[in-house]
């Protein structure tokens, strides 16, 4: 008899379960980003009185007679498809219209070791530590739907949590070659080796930071060159502009340093830079400077009207006007979207259920894999991690100027909030009854 006042209590517990998950539904209506619950129920467990049979020649079959004990908690979901557009007017709000995530984590920490004199040829700056290069690394920044992204005073893309904004960062062409032929540019490309633009997207996964600001330019930091014209006559030329914009570029992997002064690119004439790409080889990103003194690492240019553009570019415009490209922002997307494990807040991981996760972009990257690795040549080179290849996302696009709002259906949440509060009834009343009967039982023997 006591059987049915322990089905009713799995059945109190599953219904307050059920009511807790509505309420932090209702709680969230208004959190942007947010990604409804639904719990379902599942039968709990059955004793059998007695077991079925199959009949014989002469008798008939019977089923088996089995006991229920009532229900517990089945699944807690979260849905994960897109919700609808809520504007902020804010220009670096940005919300996904499809599937997947922003990756959000810590700055990167850079390990700098200089040796030699600033400003002499024999300077070299060594610099330890890197991005996101390969598959295996997809899961340290965290996942979040919450676009609401501003610029703090180091120039990093930041969300409202201070986390920074992970994706593919322009930095200037090692193979950049002035004054190439259309020959020249038209083989090279066939090798896939760009020697026409100055500036290329890196496809290591890195902090979105806005660009160095350059430093005055001078004799002793290369920004003032004497040129001599047609008629021998000599003057000092400047390679660039105080507070332009200084991308970072490109060095070997496993060097990770700074050229020399002597070699060092100009923002203008990025010719000058002594690495070089080569197919196969993962090269690093890192910031290069412009001034004996490196104020330029640590002035970011100043940027008016910085937005996220629907291909996941990140702008903004100068005091000039020039047009800055800072990076473009970079996709996770996940097996199982629906499977992906609520950490703290807006933001998830890809745990167990959520399969592997991938990064893809919104726009043609010049390599097909992370770590600027690219596909082999010829016969010997190395062939990269087809984990490490990234996707190019056709049918998520990014909307600006707002941001992703809850998917909680409060009319949905209501008319289930009432049916749970009239389950829980029930089975307070299983309760009731079954407490009555035992106390008519207890009361036979008086």
């Amino acid at each position: 008899m006591t059987g049915a006042m322990y089905a009713a209590i799995g059945g109190l517990k599953s219904h307050m379960t059920k009511l807790n998950v509505i309420g932090n539904n209702v709680a969230n209506v208004n959190t942007h980003g947010y990604k409804a619950q639904r719990m379902t129920f599942k039968e709990s467990m059955y004793t059998t009185s007695r077991s079925g049979s199959n009949g014989g020649v002469t008798m008939g079959g019977n089923n088996p007679s089995q006991t229920g004990y009532g229900c517990s908690v089945g699944s807690i979901d979260l849905n994960m498809s897109p919700s609808t557009f809520a504007p902020t007017g804010v220009g670096l709000d940005c919300m996904l219209d499809g599937e997947g995530f922003f990756m959000v984590g810590n700055k990167i920490e850079y390990d700098i070791e200089e040796e030699g004199t600033p400003g002499e040829a024999d300077y070299k700056r060594t610099v330890t530590g890197s991005g996101i290069t390969s598959a295996d690394q997809l899961t340290q920044p965290d996942l979040t739907r919450v676009g609401d992204f501003w610029v703090d005073a180091d120039g990093y893309v930041c969300n409202r949590d201070n986390k920074v904004l992970y994706g593919f960062a322009r930095v200037q062409n090692p193979n950049y070659r002035p004054g190439a032929s259309k020959k020249e540019i038209a083989e090279q490309k066939a090798l896939g080796i760009d020697i026409e633009s100055k500036t290329i997207i890196s496809t290591e996964l890195v902090p979105l930071r806005v660009p160095l600001s350059a430093a005055a330019p001078t004799k002793d930091n290369g920004g003032i060159v004497e040129v001599t014209d047609a008629d021998g006559n000599k003057s000092d030329k400047s390679l660039w502009k105080e507070g332009d914009p200084v991308y970072p570029y490109l060095s070997a992997a496993g060097e990770n340093r700074y050229p020399s002064y002597k070699e060092t690119a100009s923002p203008v004439d990025e010719d000058k830079a002594d690495s070089k790409a080569a197919p196969g080889v993962t090269q690093i990103p890192v910031a290069q400077n412009t001034n004996v003194n490196r104020v330029s690492d640590e002035m970011p240019v100043q940027l008016r009207n910085m937005k996220v553009g629907t291909d996941g570019s990140v702008t903004g415009t100068t005091v000039d006007g020039q047009t800055v490209v800072v990076g473009y922002v970079a996709i996770a997307t996940a097996d199982s979207p629906d499977g992906v494990t609520h950490t703290d807040g807006p933001y998830y991981k890809c745990m167990g259920g959520a399969g592997n996760l991938r990064v893809s972009a919104l726009v043609d990257l010049p390599t097909s894999y992370l770590g600027n690795q690219v596909a082999p040549t010829k016969e010997g080179d190395p062939e990269p991690d087809a984990a490490d290849a990234i996707l190019r996302e056709k049918t998520t696009k990014v909307r600006n100027g707002g941001l992703e709002a809850s998917s909680t259906d409060v009319a949905n949440e209501f008319a289930e909030m009432i049916t749970t509060q009239r389950g829980y009834q029930a089975n307070t009343r299983i309760v009731t009854v079954t407490d009555s009967m035992l106390e008519e039982l207890v009361n036979m023997k008086r």
